[in-house]
This record gives structure tokens, C-alpha cells and sequence, in this order.
């Protein structure tokens, strides 16, 4: 696609100017209005699903791959009766404490009538580590198809979630939008479509667990879900050795309690 020509690795010391956004099917990318370099791994999916991805939840018809340069995942093909689980992809050896990650993704709902997946980006526990029912999630974005507001937040073990809401945003089907999430030492910051909507600083908030990037179509346990589909066009990842070129300043979240954390 067009898109996936403008998405390049922005090498040490390039210009980091946006691309034209008319020719970009999607919003303004974080790490070009904030400076971010060298990139330290990107994914534009052109080919092949690469081996660093680990599937899961793709039985009985859920189907994770790529098509047209773009990451593509099929929740499982909707039946009249039972349920219907969730389907993931994560990253593999590319595991951080620290840094920026920044994704453009979007969602697509095929019926109505059952209950909606959940469309997840979020950062977890990397590797084997324990992920403690997700009680250490940081979420980039947390969405349902064709509503007009986006979660984010960040779970701790003490059993609380730092957490925020973007609304009046367009999550249509098929809508482009991009999201983006910086964990530093001190503080965690979150983007949408470029800007900055929160900043974390208290203590708690900060695990230093090396993290890994998951997408998901998260299932409610039990129910039939509406067929569904998650796309990707670009994943990258930025250490933090530049500083923003902007101010990073935000509200914070709101503290409130997740019980499911294990």
C-alpha cells in the first residue's frame, strides 16, 4: 500500500519532518513530532508473518498472518451457538524495560448482534515471565470497534490501574490511528495521533519489568462474539537516547483498583 512507502527507519540524525499527510491514510506519528531515533526495530510487514511473532488462540478458525504489507488477525468465523476466545500475536526477543513503542493499527467488526472483541496493543511481561493475569500490562490501546473513545492504562501487582480515556475519537471500521507509549526510569507517557495525552509519574506506576509488545481481539469468556479483524502496517520500537524535541507534559491518570491481578 502507499502508506507502507512513507513508513521508513528514520536513521540517526535524518530529518525527522512528517510525511505529507495527505498521502497518508492515518494521523501524525509521535516519534516524528517528538524527535524520536535511531529506531531500534521495526516491523512494516511486507512478506511473510516473521518468525519473532508468537501466535496464540488461533484454533478452530481465529488466523493470524500478513496481507498487502499489513499485519492481518481474524478473530475465529462466527457460528450461531458457543463461544468464541481470543486470538494474539507477541513480540519475541525484543523485550525493554525501557523506551518507546509506536504502532498505527485499526479494527473492523463484520456483524453486530453479539458481544464485541476488544481491540488490545499493549506492552507485557516479556519472555517467560509470570503475567500475573495481566496485572503488569501497560496498554498503548484498548478499544471496541466502531465506538468513539480509546482506554490506555497501566497495571500494577499492588492491584491498581493507572488509567485514562481519548473520546470523541472516529473508531470506525477500518479507521487509521496512531498510538504510542514511552516508559522512562520516572514516568510513562502516552500518545495518540502524535500528541501527548498523559503523563505518569507517581512511583508505583513503575514496574522496571522488561516489557514485550501483544496484540489482541480480547474475547469475554463465555460469549459469542461478533467476527472481527485487527490490521498493523508499522511497529517500531525507539530507545531513549534522544530527548523530545516537545514537551511531554500531561495530566495524569486516574487511579482506580484491578482485582483480576494475579
Amino acid at each position: 500500500m502507499a502508506a507502507a512507502a512513507l513508513l521508513v527507519a528514520l536513521p540517526g540524525g535524518a530529518s525527522q519532518a512528517q510525511p505529507d499527510q495527505s498521502t497518508v491514510p492515518g494521523k501524525t506519528f509521535a516519534a516524528y513530532r517528538y524527535g524520536w531515533y535511531p529506531i531500534n526495530f521495526v516491523d512494516h510487514f511486507d512478506g511473510a508473518l516473521p518468525g519473532h511473532w508468537s501466535v496464540a488462540g488461533t484454533g478452530d478458525g481465529g488466523s493470524v498472518g500478513t496481507e498487502h504489507g499489513m499485519f492481518v488477525m481474524y478473530s475465529k468465523p462466527f457460528k450461531e451457538s458457543g463461544s468464541h476466545g481470543s486470538v494474539s500475536a507477541t513480540l519475541t526477543g525484543h523485550a525493554h524495560k525501557h523506551g518507546r513503542w509506536e504502532i498505527r493499527f485499526r479494527g473492523r467488526q463484520f456483524e453486530n448482534g453479539h458481544t464485541p472483541y476488544t481491540l488490545n496493543a499493549k506492552l507485557v511481561p516479556a519472555g517467560d515471565r509470570d503475567q500475573h493475569c495481566g496485572g503488569e500490562d501497560i496498554s498503548l490501546a484498548s478499544y471496541r470497534a466502531n465506538t468513539s473513545q480509546a482506554h490506555f492504562y497501566d497495571r500494577t501487582l499492588g492491584g491498581g490501574s493507572f488509567t485514562a480515556v481519548k473520546r470523541r475519537m472516529n473508531l470506525s471500521n477500518d479507521y487509521w490511528h496512531t498510538w504510542a507509549v514511552e516508559v522512562t526510569p520516572r514516568r510513562i507517557s502516552w500518545f495518540v495521533d502524535g500528541y501527548v495525552q498523559r503523563t505518569e509519574t507517581r512511583p508505583a506506576a513503575l514496574s522496571g519489568v522488561p516489557l514485550t509488545l501483544r496484540l489482541e481481539l480480547t474475547a469475554v469468556p463465555g460469549q459469542t462474539m461478533n467476527t472481527s479483524r485487527l490490521q498493523v502496517d508499522t511497529v517500531r520500537y525507539f530507545p531513549l537516547k534522544s530527548a523530545n524535541k516537545k514537551s511531554v507534559k500531561a495530566p495524569r491518570t486516574v487511579l482506580r483498583k484491578y482485582a483480576a491481578a494475579c
